[in-house]
């Protein structure tokens, strides 16, 4: 991708995680503030792979595939604390084991020189599967009322629009060549909704309802 479009992304993240920090009093005692410092994580991955790239012309596939596990990771740990119902939660901790398991898979047959492709396409769709989830449990609470305000609503919507369009452009990829400005279209879009809702979030967030 061109370094200016990154640059785009890195800002955007960048921005997000200055308002997560501004607004921590917000959620920080709610399981969402762990985001915060996943939000700077994903800052950091960033910026090292621009630098990595730019300026020591070194390969930095490897940076983001090891981002790639860690995120997914995060996720479903996330998830299967604020899903209440046990059945919900064993089903996301079967899918950290099989995300795991694809992506040793990958680790041991796909070189780290390459984006692991299969393992990006598990984790999303595992996670779609844990968004709709934890929407089934607002839809069926007495939260619904007031989901506006909910950190977590807006991080899964971000999450479910993010993935939602990702799948299907990782899936085809190999059957329709996307290049040029079609390309950056679609990456930065969906990067703009996720954290576009990932900032509502942090804007519309009340703290009485983002608690324990």
């Amino acid at each position: 991708m061109s370094e200016k479009y990154l640059l785009l992304i890195t800002v955007l993240e960048f921005v997000t995680a200055v308002l997560a920090t501004v607004f921590l009093k917000k959620y920080t005692d709610s399981r969402e503030k762990y985001f915060l410092y996943f939000l700077w994580f994903t800052v950091l991955v960033e910026i090292s792979g621009a630098l990595m790239r730019s300026v020591f012309s070194v390969e930095n596939f490897w940076l983001y595939n090891f981002y790639m596990v860690i995120s997914f990771l995060f996720y479903f740990n996330w998830y299967h604390t604020i899903l209440k119902q046990k059945n919900l939660q064993r089903a996301v901790l079967a899918f950290s084991v099989l995300f795991t398991g694809v992506a040793l898979w990958n680790l041991v047959f796909q070189s780290w020189s390459e984006y692991h492709q299969y393992t990006f396409v598990v984790g999303a769709l595992f996670t779609l599967i844990a968004t709709v989830f934890h929407f089934w449990q607002l839809l069926y609470s007495n939260q619904i009322l007031v989901i506006q305000y909910k950190l977590s609503f807006w991080i899964s919507a971000g999450l479910l629009l993010f993935y939602m369009g990702m799948v299907p452009f990782m899936l085809l990829s190999r059957y329709f060549e996307l290049t040029g400005a079609s390309y950056y279209i679609l990456i930065i879009s969906l990067n703009c909704i996720l954290y576009g809702c990932y900032i509502i979030g942090f804007l519309w967030t009340k703290e009485k309802y983002n608690r324990f």
